[in-house]
């Protein structure tokens, strides 16, 4: 321990608390600059991020839009009359008829089964 000699009518040294002051003053002085700085960083990150996802967003937006034009295109081709004669002519082999033209005939037997099934 250090040996202090107290000399009558002078003062006691006192140790030295102006550097200790000091310190403290800049260290709140760092943490005053340093809060903001990293407030204003961390917003700008989450700022870009939003930015970015908003942009892939807007990019699927677009891609969608695309695909649904061609598949309205699709489905106004295939509500075609035109084009569900040649389907129902060729895929599924129908034979297109004068409806005046088309003819069915029973006999009385036949009739009264149909009737019974119908009744029922």
């Amino acid at each position: 321990m250090k040996k202090i000699d107290f000399v009558v009518g002078k003062p006691i040294p006192q140790p030295d608390r102006k550097a200790d002051s000091d310190l403290l003053k800049l260290v709140f002085i760092t943490i005053l600059i340093a809060i903001p700085l990293l407030i204003y960083v961390a917003l700008s990150v989450s700022y870009m991020a939003i930015d970015y996802q908003i942009s892939e967003l807007i990019k699927q937006k677009e891609e969608l839009n695309r695909e649904r034009a061609v598949l309205l295109l699709e489905k106004e081709k295939l509500l075609n009359l035109a084009n569900v004669e040649e389907i129902a002519s060729k895929k599924l082999g129908m034979i297109k008829e004068n409806p005046t033209e088309i003819r069915i005939s029973f006999d009385e037997e036949t009739v009264k089964k149909l009737s019974v099934r119908v009744k029922q």
